[in-house]
């Protein structure tokens, strides 16, 4: 009788797991690359340090989704640091402040770019080093392309096929060079639509993202968010907010059509209903990528919000509610649109 017990106090429990956690995606850690995907080595020291001193538990980011899929608690303020690409900057200038701290981090890559030796991209056998030094390579695809794309006269059936060989070819590779078994996948641009996400579902993989939000035990395993950092949003102060943040729990999302062209955004809307928790939902406020405060429904737990008149380039909205229980924490929700000029041709990076 008391196994029994113990068994149905462990399941009720597993119901009522908690945890939330951030993901943290850099590009350059550089004083002389873009500041679009940059941040400096000093800023990113105050980031680690900042984690350091403020009770954060930095852990490999399979440990973190592994946990969330199996409704287990996560150590609180769990955080995972990535990067996009492999840019030796990761191994001059990043590196050495991980090792000093301890911490594991994640390095998505692009094969083509290590195997063709392109400047300031890293090695084979530096990414090695990084192995070594808890550092988790996975894959970014084979050549790094807007997935999204389809090529001049191309069947769905020719890119789905093209879209599954950038996967599984890069995969192979990061195999054979370096023993990688792991089925994480970063989108390349953080551009993604069904199409995609059906093709890693199919494959097996979780699919990380590049709009801002924390991850709980909603997690969408292939819409997986992660916070960038870089220049423009790697101030001390919203580093802050970003590593506290929980997650905005929601179903029944509704975002329209994920590609669309700038003269129709304004038509259509973005829905979905909350669940829940330890947020003020009477004080939910959303976003667009400008910062725009967009006007926003909430009947009961439905909240809906009508597109902005977007520009081409990637859109996004941001949903935030303040924390009950705990000042300058949020409860936050993101989601991403790709918006063609009106001719239908793509926008350009």
């Amino acid at each position: 009788m008391k196994k029994i017990f113990i068994a149905f106090l462990l399941f009720t429990l597993s119901l009522f797991a908690r945890g939330d956690a951030v993901i943290l995606v850099y590009h350059h850690v550089s004083t002389t690359t873009p500041l679009s995907t940059s941040v400096t080595p000093s800023t990113f020291k105050k980031h680690l340090d900042y984690l350091k001193n403020n009770g954060f538990t930095v852990l490999p980011l399979r440990t973190i989704l592994n946990t969330l899929k199996q409704k287990k608690d996560l150590a609180p303020k769990s955080i995972a640091i990535t990067f996009d690409d492999a840019y030796n900057s990761i191994l001059h200038n990043a590196l050495p402040l991980l090792k000093e701290k301890g911490y594991a981090f994640t390095v998505f890559v692009n094969t083509q770019s290590i195997n063709a030796s392109y400047k300031n991209i890293l090695t084979w056998d530096e990414l090695k080093v990084l192995q070594n030094h808890k550092g988790t390579i996975a894959n970014h695809t084979s050549t790094h392309p807007h997935m999204v794309r389809y090529l001049k006269d191309e069947s769905t059936k020719e890119w789905e096929s093209r879209i599954t060989l950038e996967i599984t070819k890069a995969q192979k590779i990061l195999k054979e060079k370096l023993g990688v078994s792991n089925k994480m996948f970063a989108y390349p641009y953080g551009e993604y639509n069904k199409g995609i996400k059906n093709i890693l579902q199919n494959l097996g993989y979780d699919g990380l993202a590049q709009q801002s939000g924390a991850i709980g035990q909603t997690l969408n395993t292939l819409e997986i968010p992660r916070f960038p950092m870089a220049t423009n949003y790697s101030n001390m102060k919203r580093f802050a907010t970003s590593v506290n943040s929980k997650q905005l729990p929601v179903k029944n999302v509704n975002i329209g059509p994920k590609i669309l062209l700038q003269n129709e955004t304004n038509k259509y809307f973005f829905s979905y209903e909350l669940i829940e928790g330890n947020y003020m939902k009477e004080q939910l406020a959303c976003y667009s990528s400008s910062g725009e405060k967009l006007l926003l429904s909430l009947n009961d737990m439905k909240v809906k919000i009508k597109l902005p008149l977007w520009s081409a380039g990637r859109k996004k909205i941001n949903c935030t509610a303040p924390s009950k229980t705990q000042k300058g924490v949020f409860y936050w929700y993101s989601q991403l649109w790709l918006v063609k000029h009106n001719d239908g041709t793509w926008y350009k990076e």
